[in-house]
């Protein structure tokens, strides 16, 4: 094979088709065919030009499929192997990675630094990334562990416990998986917020306790009257703006925690006042890491291997690569129905 195609992000709102010739992976690298991947927010924030990305390589940080080159010194992956990856490689030597705190790595770089990410039939990504998956997970379930991943180390970073009520502000891919995560813990009262009926549904389908259409329904009255008053335990942010951010800091209880897990890019003011009167715990959740003796990502893959979450009721589109301008037009579409979008092998 000489070459395989990729899909560029090659302006605003325009993905295109092109080839990219084969080369060995560098070392260190594995390259795996790719045989599902998922659209992520931060993808639509590169395609609506909000973001920047190399247009001459494919981005895609959701995927999986099986290993067909290794690069000189990999070990423990080999040419077969089912895989699924993180979206950023680490030294594993560092101040961080030796406390099990990798995310922060101080030589960290995107997974597929130079190469080929998700969105083409060929993925390379540094050997410190990859996770084998079971044989009996599906590839789509497999593209679906990294956000798992991210959502299970926000409501890690939240506290919440089986006694605890927790709230996600936003009905997304991440705020969904946060909620279903949270349910799989047993936390004793969960809440999403939602904007869609396609979220509505899902979040219902995900066992929340309440489901609030902020359309219809005002979140700090609510949370009033669910709590009798004292608020929540925790509270995770998953979109970003101002308005998102002060309704956290006003339905959490006093000296309870937000986590804020969406992409700021922007300043934003806060009620920084109540933050000091409530003595609130505020906090970030940065993709992923260890938690209690494993990592946030094999740990996913156990909750998925053992139906504890049932990652697959996020995909509402599955396309072919050869459709990818159709799928990220769905995907950026808010009345599409759309949640989570794949490109699947064919």
């Amino acid at each position: 094979m000489n070459k395989y195609k990729v899909a560029l992000i090659t302006g605003i709102r325009r993905i295109e088709l092109s080839e990219s010739d084969w080369r060995d992976p560098e070392p260190g690298y594995v390259t795996f065919e790719t045989y599902c991947s998922g659209i992520c927010g931060s993808d639509l924030h590169v395609y609506d030009g909000h973001w920047d990305a190399p247009k001459s390589l494919a981005t895609g940080h959701e995927a999986s499929g099986i290993i067909r080159a290794v690069g000189k010194g990999v070990t423990g992956l080999n040419i077969g192997d089912r895989v699924t990856f993180e979206c950023f490689s680490h030294c594993g030597e560092c101040i961080y990675c030796l406390n099990g705190q990798y995310n922060h790595c101080l030589q960290r770089k995107g997974a597929s630094e130079g190469a080929n990410g998700g969105f083409s039939e060929f993925t390379t990504a540094h050997s410190s990334s990859i996770y084998k998956i079971p044989d009996e997970m599906s590839f789509e379930q497999g593209a679906l562990v990294e956000p798992l991943a991210v959502a299970y180390r926000a409501v890690a970073q939240s506290g919440a416990s089986y006694l605890g009520r927790l709230a996600v502000i936003g009905g997304g891919t991440i705020g969904q998986l946060c909620l279903a995560v949270a349910v799989s813990a047993g936390v004793r009262e969960s809440l999403i917020t939602v904007k869609y009926d396609c979220q509505e549904a899902l979040a219902k389908d995900f066992r929340g306790n309440h489901v609030i259409n902020i359309n219809g329904q005002d979140l700090r009255e609510r949370v009033g009257e669910i709590t009798g008053g004292l608020g929540m335990d925790a509270v995770i942010v998953t979109v970003k703006g101002e308005k998102a951010l002060d309704d956290a800091l006003h339905i959490v209880r006093k000296r309870g925690t937000v986590v804020l897990l969406a992409g700021y890019s922007e300043l934003v003011k806060a009620s920084l006042g109540t933050v000091v009167s409530k003595e609130i715990v505020l906090t970030g959740s940065n993709c992923y890491g260890y938690d209690n003796y494993s990592t946030d990502f094999q740990t996913c893959i156990d909750l998925i291997q053992s139906n504890r979450v049932d990652v697959t009721k996020l995909v509402t589109h599955r396309h072919p690569l050869d459709d990818i301008s159709v799928a990220f037009q769905t995907a950026s579409d808010k009345q599409s129905g759309a949640i989570k979008v794949h490109i699947c092998k064919t």
